[in-house]
């Protein structure tokens, strides 16, 4: 291999490594690879940044405008109440019906938009019926990435195979091209979550329910005493006695940093002014710690506690980072965010199961992140309808505009209906979709901008570049022959195997955008060596893609339900990997039987 392709074998690498351990974000990732593969020369700067003017990016963009102003219109009202109505309080029956719901909706709007609007409403269905959201939150999860298989719009994976089946000679994929097919993957994964899925789901208490129901999650936090705190001078072993359900971790004196035990160390014996104590500890003991006198929260993070005397009626409650939201990737001291809500104090982060030993203040928000905060009462709708964060109050309310119910309804169905009978390509019409949104007052012109998920936009870009410069140096055509000298010799049906699991098994670490834009080529170029037709092998790799059940890091929506349901990692591998494995089952009988190997003239 040439030094390029070494070169680019290495971005490869370490842009796995990057999505598997999160060091940064995605969108930096994307950016990231650009700049390498400008800097070594591997591309072009024409080439590398063609990924912006891509046909399938700027279908992507318009699609998260086109979904929002139809959720704007409050259609997903529209279909909350009718899945209500039909499962009628019954559970299995309800299970049956969300998936349903959530599929529907996921197969005509992205994806993580319908798994934010929904996740209040289970939550609150949830608490009605007295059933814990972990039986609820994965299967909704799942039921948008299976609903988006369905069709073309469906997610942004679909639209990128297309785009790179094309670029590479292939045809490009109708609307509907692959929809009985992703019913058939749907309807299997329903059964399996409606009968042994959901005895191997958790029974688990959210967030938001662990003081009442008992079962304790805990967050970490941090106080300090001021020179006027009338606890310096005490005992820190006395105090920290007298605060049950709280876990101190670390104690910060100027430069100088003490780990736990605090009490076996000489130098935490005393509280001085100024300390910063770094705790753990259940919501309600934390409550119960701020309204202790003489503890302070640090500036940074806000100074409602400094004036609940007046007259003010203080509650805490728990906030989810959206997706796009800015607090991704800033501070929460650097984002300001006790100004700019009224007061508000995030007084800890929720990151998993992970305690982060570092202070509240220093902690890079990322998405899924949850956000203990005490907030006045008077300022919960402000929270409740900010587009930074959910509010887990298992409160329903969106603020949406039914006025323009019907011609949102009606500008999707011509972006679809006629993009499904070629009237236009699917990139004209989202874009003219775009534009009668905003004319028609669906969407307006500043929420539109808003509504593109800029951290996506940037990851296929970057992707796309990445392809390019596997094109260019050979990669691709390497990869296919490793895969042809391993399963050819099985016949087509193994490498349509090899590549449908190859991508299931790679997008549960990154990125399904990442692993579209990367193992489509590899596809296609298998198919030309063995001389078939190129359909049955994309759309191995179009399934296998969206096949991201096993761990929570692959799929945003995964990782959104991932705090609010109080899961855990092996949660998901509990209940995904048996999903993906019949999945993968199916996907060996189904592909070939529904696009039948067809040679191709020479």
């Amino acid at each position: 291999m040439s030094v390029d392709a070494y070169i680019v074998l290495a971005v490869v690498l370490g842009s796995f490594f990057l999505f598997v351990s999160e060091i940064v974000a995605v969108d930096l990732i994307g950016l990231m690879v650009i700049a390498v593969l400008l800097i070594t020369g591997v591309l072009e700067p024409h080439e590398a940044l063609s990924g912006f003017s891509n046909e399938a990016l700027i279908t992507v963009a318009a699609m998260f405008v086109l979904s929002a102003g139809l959720i704007r219109s409050g259609v997903l009202d529209w279909l909350r109440s009718m899945m209500f109505d039909l499962a009628g309080g019954h559970r299995l029956r309800l299970v049956l019906v969300l998936m349903a719901t959530v599929a529907i909706s996921s197969a005509f709007l992205n994806n993580t938009p319908v798994a934010v609007i929904f996740l209040p409403i289970v939550l609150g269905v949830a608490t009605s019926l007295k059933l814990s959201p972990s039986k609820l939150l994965i299967p909704m999860s799942y039921a948008s990435i299976l609903g988006g298989t369905c069709t073309l719009v469906g997610t942004s994976t679909n639209l990128l195979v297309s785009q790179v089946a094309e670029a590479h000679g292939g045809a490009a994929i109708g609307m509907f091209d692959f929809t009985v097919p992703g019913l058939i993957f749907a309807a299997a994964g329903f059964v399996f979550l409606a009968t042994v899925g959901h005895r191997l789901l958790p029974d688990r208490a959210s967030v938001s329910g662990t003081v009442a129901s008992g079962h304790i999650r805990e967050f970490v936090t941090e106080i300090c005493f001021s020179d006027g705190s009338a606890l310096v001078g005490k005992s820190y072993k006395e105090t920290l006695a007298k605060l049950p359900g709280i876990t101190p971790l670390m104690l910060i004196r100027g430069d100088v940093v003490i780990f736990a035990p605090l009490i076996a160390d000489p130098r935490a014996q005393f509280i001085r002014a100024s300390d910063v104590l770094l705790l753990k500890g259940d919501p309600g003991s934390i409550n119960a710690l701020l309204e202790r006198d003489g503890v302070d929260l640090p500036p940074e993070l806000g100074g409602l506690m400094d004036n609940t005397s007046a007259g003010k009626t203080v509650t805490m409650v728990e906030l989810v980072v959206n997706p796009n939201s800015p607090l991704i990737g800033r501070t929460i001291g650097g984002s300001e965010f006790s100004r700019r809500h009224g007061g508000a104090a995030a007084v800890a982060v929720l990151r998993h199961d992970e305690h982060l030993r570092k202070r509240v203040s220093e902690i890079r928000l990322r998405l899924g992140d949850t956000l203990l905060v005490v907030c006045d009462e008077n300022h919960l709708d402000e929270l409740r309808n900010s587009s930074e964060f959910m509010l887990l109050e298992g409160l329903d309310k969106q603020l949406v505009r039914r006025d323009n119910f019907r011609p949102a309804l009606l500008i999707m169905f011509l972006v679809v209906g006629l993009a499904a009978i070629d009237v236009a390509p699917i990139s004209t019409l989202a874009v003219t979709g775009v534009v009668a949104m905003v004319v028609t007052g669906c969407m307006p012109l500043r929420l539109a901008y808003s509504a593109v998920d800029m951290s996506i936009i940037l990851l296929i870009a970057g992707m796309l570049s990445l392809g390019q410069a596997l094109e260019k140096t050979g990669l691709v055509g390497w990869a296919s022959t490793q895969l042809l000298d391993l399963l050819s010799v099985y016949g087509p049906a193994a490498v349509i195997g090899g590549i449908y699991l190859a991508s299931m098994v790679i997008t549960c670490m990154v990125s399904n955008n990442a692993v579209a834009v990367l193992m489509t080529p590899v596809a296609i170029e298998a198919a030309r060596t063995m001389g078939l037709a190129s359909d049955p092998f994309v759309f191995a790799t179009l399934f296998g893609a969206s096949a991201s059940f096993a761990t929570p890091i692959g799929y945003q929506t995964n990782l959104f339900v991932y705090a609010p349901g109080g899961y855990r990692f092996t949660d998901y591998l509990r209940i995904g990997v048996p999903l993906q494995l019949l999945l993968f089952a199916i996907a060996l009988w189904l592909i070939p039987w529904w696009w039948p190997f067809e040679a191709i003239a020479t």
